[in-house]
């Protein structure tokens, strides 16, 4: 597929162009693994072919170009015995007139696979072909496969540019680079997988006959491990680097055997493993770039082939004249891709001071088409970065050109491109630039070397040249260089009005900036909290001093810096403070509004929260008893108080606390109290109690609250002075004196009992039952017959109110004379006339008001014949006196008179009138 560039005509730039050469391999330890045992081979070289042809790509795939047919091949090896140690591949009947385009790629039945072949030239400048030719591919062939008509013959696996990608099923390419190193070890029977791609279009081609693997096991060997290092890297050209290759199994040296040392896939000799188990190589050939070095452990008798790799970047030597810092080595630019070397690269070091300005400079351009050109330069951290020229120059060839690439130049890359001073320039105007290939780093935003400014500069810089539409190329002959110029140094002094400070108060903060010694009168300083601006940038003064006064820091620890962003003739600085600010300090006060409380009774807590004596109106309150959480984020008021009523505390002594939890501008504080909560006291003035007139009355009070003062109030005034103590007893006496004289009557009992600040009551009642009155009379007991006989008779009553009224009497005089009735609260004699002499049993009774009888008297009454001296007769009890003062029992007589109904109708109705 040869291009005709007789007249040069662009190409379609929007067509990605074709992979570039790797840039770099990465270090890799490769370990094969094998059953134990004594050393013994198990089969020798030993062929399986699929004769199956195989179409590249496969039969009419659009626009010739994608998986080949069949996708895979398969070729099933079996009978085997003992594990792989060396394939060898062959490939029968290839044809193909863009050898370029084809990607094969070989997969073991466990799924180990290697890249026989990819990407073995540009076909726009290095076409390789092939007609009906059997390529053998074998880790001991003496070179890869050529470029041009490739003959019959043996080659190294040859895979150039970057890792391809084959459509699925295919697995994901290895990272191996050899036969030996993808497939020693593994279990050979099973089914192999060829996967070829075409990934170019406009060329096909096939492999009539089919492919083959020439396979060698041994039936027990020791796995080996190499590991290869580099005396140094980077390192310069044209200096010698000596790689070493360590190879053990099990952990110990392996001291027979070769290691062969290939650099990008070319040999640099190989070398016998020493006793110590290492081989080493030395060379001073490799050219400027980074290089994929591999060492190769050839296996021996028992022992298993294996690999390592380390990178080695070749940089050429850096010349430094004054501030300028040139690499002279070239750069050669593909028809499309990365430059080699890519990147080149130039160490600064000895810059004292900060960079003011850089300028680039491109010594030898040339290049047939200069828009294809996208060149970016890195400094010493990759990410600082600036396009020196992409899409820009034209289309006019250039040749040998000296660019130089300054910020104060008076224009941007020219069209048609020619020697000159320009801006860096980056024209995206028709589509953004395509990251650059891998290592180099994502192209920042920066359009002048300015980027550059204030940083330190001694470090590696990098040039990255990408060349990105396919069909020219070009070079850089002379390299490239580098001028600097520094700034003056300068410094920052920062200091702090309050350090520490507390939230919401102003600090200013004070930037001095000096140069030597002398204040920096021009510029401006941007201060800092952390990553945060604290304001606008603030012009340094004629001092060199510049301040900025914030109340806005939040509570903690905060890094202050000041970045003074220099001028001209000054480097930029910064000066760092650690600036501590304190939240402001609370006290709360905790009150309960009842101490001692009692068990049931509402306590309400109040916190009161202050800062310096002021109150303190955001945040919230937690209330706990002994850690226990009462309430949770009670928020504190207008006048900083939080409060907190509760019912459920228990008897006992508690710890209560109140933790106000700060905010983002107060400090949190808590305060504590021990609530007290007594028992609820009980008054049980017991009863329901009974007593009968005359008797005594014994309260009982015992069922209350012990410790506690009791006192009675028996007659309902209010006064609780009637009686006291648990278990008071009071005469009848002392009831009557309180009115309680009289029954049948009920009254309240009320126990009041006091502890402290608590007093509860308890009322009963108190029944009062009547006592019937007890009948008693006065006078002689010894009657004449036919003469009238006279006693007094009247009745005893513990109830001074029904002394005070009528009583009902019946005399019986025990003669078989009607029994008489009398009502009245005098003592008149009552009189009867025995007929007959003789001893008579009387017997008398008397009736209260509330009428009750009391037990009869009776008396013994003689009765002397009429004409015969008086018998002495029985002294009758005497009545006792009447009147308003008599404190006894009353005597109360009815007078009747046999035979005088007169007397008794006047008594009868003197009772009726008295108790209406």
């Amino acid at each position: 597929m040869v291009r005709s560039d007789a007249s040069h005509v662009p190409l379609e730039r929007s067509r990605p162009g074709r992979r570039g050469i790797a840039a770099s391999a990465a270090v890799a330890l490769v370990v094969f693994a094998s059953a134990a045992g004594l050393p013994a081979h198990a089969d020798g070289p030993t062929t399986f072919t699929n004769a199956t042809s195989v179409a590249i790509p496969a039969t009419g795939s659009a626009n010739q170009l994608g998986p080949a047919g069949p996708y895979p091949s398969t070729l099933t090896v079996s009978g085997m015995t003992g594990l792989v140690t060396a394939v060898q591949v062959v490939f029968h009947g290839l044809t193909h007139s863009a050898l370029n385009d084809v990607d094969a790629m070989v997969v073991a039945p466990s799924g180990a696979n290697l890249v026989v072949l990819s990407d073995i030239g540009d076909p726009q400048t290095s076409l390789a072909f092939t007609s009906n030719a059997t390529l053998t591919f074998a880790d001991a062939a003496a070179g890869s496969v050529p470029i041009g008509n490739v003959p019959t013959g043996t080659y190294r696996p040859t895979n150039n540019g970057a890792p391809d990608a084959f459509a699925a099923p295919a697995p994901a390419p290895s990272a191996q680079t050899t036969l030996a190193g993808a497939f020693t070890g593994i279990d050979p029977n099973g089914a192999w997988q060829l996967f070829i791609v075409d990934d170019t279009s406009g060329d096909i081609g096939s492999m009539a006959g089919g492919w083959s693997l020439v396979i060698t096991t041994e039936a027990a060997a020791v796995a080996t491990t190499t590991v290869v290092t580099t005396s140094g890297s980077p390192s310069a050209s044209g200096a010698p680097v000596t790689f070493t290759a360590a190879v053990t199994a099990g952990g110990n040296p392996v001291t027979t055997g070769t290691v062969a040392f290939t650099a990008d896939g070319s040999p640099l000799g190989t070398v016998a493993v020493q006793p110590s188990g290492t081989a080493q190589l030395t060379t001073s050939g490799l050219a400027e770039g980074t290089h994929g070095i591999v060492g190769t452990y050839s296996g021996s008798t028992g022992f298993l082939t294996s690999n390592g790799s380390v990178s080695q970047r070749v940089d050429t030597a850096t010349v430094v004249t004054g501030s300028t810092y040139c690499n002279p080595g070239g750069l050669t630019v593909p028809t499309n891709g990365p430059a080699v070397p890519y990147p080149s690269n130039i160490t600064v070091s000895g810059l004292d001071a900060p960079i003011s300005t850089v300028t680039a400079t491109l010594d030898g351009v040339s290049h047939a088409v200069p828009v294809d050109l996208d060149v970016m330069l890195s400094g010493p951290v990759p990410t600082s970065n600036v396009m020196l020229m992409s899409d820009v120059g034209g289309t006019a060839p250039v040749t040998d050109a000296t660019i130089v690439f300054d910020d104060a130049a008076a224009g941007s890359v020219p069209k048609p491109l020619a020697a000159g001073t320009f801006r860096p320039t980056d024209d995206d105007s028709d589509a953004a630039d395509a990251a650059f290939p891998a290592p180099a780093p994502v192209a920042g935003s920066a359009t002048t070397l300015a980027a550059f400014a204030g940083q330190n500069g001694n470090g590696v810089w990098s040039l990255w040249v990408v060349d990105d539409a396919t069909g020219d190329a070009g070079s850089i002959s002379g390299g490239w260089c580098l001028t600097f110029e520094t700034f003056s140094s300068t410094d920052i002094a920062l200091q702090s009005s309050a350090n520490p400070s507390m939230v919401g108060q102003s600090v200013t903060f004070t930037a001095n900036v000096t140069a030597d010694g002398s204040p920096v009168t021009i510029g401006s300083v941007l201060f800092f909290d952390g990553a945060t601006p604290l304001g606008a940038s603030v012009a340094v003064d004629a001092s060199g001093i510049a301040t900025l006064t914030t109340d806005a820091l939040t509570a903690g620890a905060h890094d202050i810096s000041a970045n003074y962003g220099g001028s001209p003739a000054h480097g930029i600085s910064y000066g760092l403070l650690d600036q501590v600010v304190d939240l402001n300090a609370t006290s709360t006060a905790l009150a309960s509004n009842a101490n001692p409380s009692i068990t049931g009774g509402a306590v309400t807590l109040t916190a009161t929260v202050s800062a310096a004596g002021s109150p303190v109106t955001s945040g919230s309150v937690s209330f706990s008893d002994d850690g226990g959480t009462l309430a949770s984020n009670v928020p504190v008021d207008g006048s900083g108080v939080a409060t907190f009523t509760t019912s459920a505390l228990t008897v006992g002594t508690h710890p209560i606390s109140a933790t106000y939890s700060g905010t983002a501008a107060y400090a949190a504080s808590s305060a504590d109290l021990s609530q007290v909560v007594d028992a609820q006291i009980v008054a049980d003035a017991g009863g329901p109690y009974s007593v009968a007139e005359g008797a005594g009355l014994t309260l009982d009070g015992s069922g209350s609250t012990a410790g506690a003062a009791y006192a009675w109030d028996l007659d309902a005034d209010g006064d609780f002075a009637d009686a006291s103590g648990a278990m008071p007893s009071l005469t009848w006496a002392q009831l009557d004196a309180l009115g309680l004289d009289d029954g049948p009557s009920s009254h309240a009992v009320t126990l009041k009992v006091t502890l402290g600040d608590q007093e509860v009551i308890d009322t009963v009642a108190l029944d009062i039952t009547n006592t019937a009155p007890s009948t008693v009379i006065a006078g002689s007991l010894t009657g004449t017959a036919g003469v009238p006989f006279t006693v007094k008779v009247g009745a005893e009553d513990p109830s001074a109110a029904d002394m005070a009224a009528l009583f009902d009497y019946t005399v019986d005089w025990g003669d078989g004379s009607p029994i008489e009735t009398v009502s009245g609260p005098a003592d008149p004699p009552v009189t009867h006339v025995y007929v007959v002499a003789g001893v008579y049993s009387a017997s008398m009774t008397s009736t209260d008001k509330d009428g009750g009888t009391g037990d009869p008297l009776t008396i013994q009454v003689v009765v002397d014949p009429a004409d015969s001296t008086p018998s002495p007769s029985p002294t009758p009890t005497p009545l006792p006196p009447t009147g308003a003062d008599s404190t006894g029992a009353a005597l109360l007589a009815g007078v009747l008179i046999l035979g005088g109904a007169l007397l008794v109708g006047a008594a009868s109705r003197r009772r009726r009138t008295h108790r209406s």
